[in-house]
């Protein structure tokens, strides 16, 4: 007779698949010729399971709660032992099991959203972090209650709650649908893992909708006006403000690369400043020669002449400010300028990408330097109006020749 239970995960133990073409996955406690199972709650199809290596292909969060729940049997199997001088048994271990079960905290939607989102950390951006830890407060603060079942996530469910983002919350529509992005992202991630059923995920008929905004973009004469802006002396800490805008608009960095941007990122070359930083954002290296952007006749290019000027010892941020302080008093700079458009920082990322197509560089260059996934993303920040298009169109040569 074998002293020791043995465990193992089993998946489909019963040979048979549900309605959605699903199988449990079990762990089986062995002893003497009797065997005892326990849920781990996991539903997937046969597809998603690794036969030979017992696993769930590609998952390995879900794989790594599988073996927690192992690991807890097995500790308590070896300390029983220890702490009572005799084997463990099937009874020992199932009372325990039934004693621990009442205890754990019921798995919920936003249980999962929270333990998820911790995992997602280490690869997101704090203002990432905070927008997606509001739609949690959100959304418990719409159900009056700390906890939403999986159940609840229907159809009805989600279209009040768009009311409520429009009604009580005066959120604007774009605002409600990245809401709803974010909590069909971790509605996907549990159906991924079997806490959910693909079936019953309201966002297969749900379609938030989607505005369509025009951006706002500074032509290069509206530039020129805040690059000769000068200022009193009771506003000469506004060029600070404007210096970093025209950087973001000269660099096409974001604002959260630009407010990260350290003397350590800049390299001296024989031919210049070159940048190396790597995106806040996205987690990709940026290696950007700042003396080929912008340059001038006289001198050093229009982003090495900021980072000259803005040079430290230390390896503080040269533009060490928060994003809304940034923003608040851009708004001045504009005002100064005389432009009357709704400037934001990122208005700099736009007209940047936008003026570098109007002075013919490629669109590959303009992506590669933008660092976007895609080239339709770098079309996308591309804003031409009537003006732009008359000027291509009597600049063509000749329509003959084709």
């Amino acid at each position: 007779m074998s002293k020791v239970i043995s465990i193992r995960v089993i998946y489909n133990r019963r040979d048979e698949l549900d309605k959605n073409g699903k199988a449990p996955i079990s762990i089986e406690a062995y002893h003497n010729g009797k065997r005892q199972y326990e849920s781990t709650g996991i539903r997937l199809t046969p597809a998603q399971w690794d036969s030979k290596k017992n696993e769930v292909k590609g998952n390995p969060q879900l794989n790594r709660v599988i073996r927690e729940s192992i690991l807890e049997m097995e500790n308590f199997i070896f300390n029983f032992s220890a702490k009572h001088n005799r084997p463990c048994t099937l009874a020992d271990l199932k009372t325990m099991r039934q004693a621990v079960t009442p205890t754990r905290e019921k798995l919920t939607f936003t249980t999962h959203f929270a333990q998820q989102l911790e995992r997602d950390k280490p690869a997101l951006g704090r203002f990432t972090i905070l927008r997606r830890q509001l739609v949690l407060k959100r959304l418990t603060a719409f159900h009056k209650q700390p906890h939403i079942e999986f159940d609840a996530f229907t159809l009805d469910f989600v279209e009040r709650y768009t009311v409520y983002l429009r009604t009580s919350q005066k959120l604007s529509t774009n605002t409600i649908h990245k809401e709803h992005q974010i909590i069909q992202r971790y509605l996907t991630n549990a159906i991924q893992k079997g806490l959910f059923e693909s079936v019953k995920n309201p966002y297969n008929t749900f379609r938030p909708k989607l505005a369509k905004v025009n951006k706002i973009v500074l032509r290069p004469e509206e530039i020129a006006c805040i690059e000769q802006l000068t200022f009193n002396p009771e506003e000469q800490h506004l060029a600070f403000y404007r210096d970093a805008f025209l950087f973001g608009y000269y660099t096409l960095l974001r604002i959260s690369d630009v407010t990260q941007l350290r003397q350590s990122h800049l390299l001296n070359t024989i031919e210049g400043v070159a940048l190396e930083l790597k995106a806040k954002k996205t987690g990709k290296l940026n290696r950007l020669s700042l003396f080929l952007l912008y340059p001038t006749q006289d001198g050093p290019s229009k982003p090495e002449r900021l980072v000259q000027k803005y040079s430290r010892t230390d390896n503080r941020p040269l533009f060490a400010r928060s994003h809304v302080k940034i923003n608040k008093y851009l708004k001045r700079v504009i005002e100064i300028a005389g432009i009357t458009k709704p400037v934001s920082f990122h208005t700099s990322r736009h007209s940047g990408i936008t003026n570098m197509h109007k002075l013919g560089i490629a669109p590959a260059i303009i992506q590669y330097i933008a660092q976007h996934e895609s080239i339709q993303t770098t079309m996308g920040y591309t804003h031409l109006d009537q003006q732009d298009t008359s000027k291509a169109l009597t600049n063509v040569p000749n329509w003959e020749n084709i």
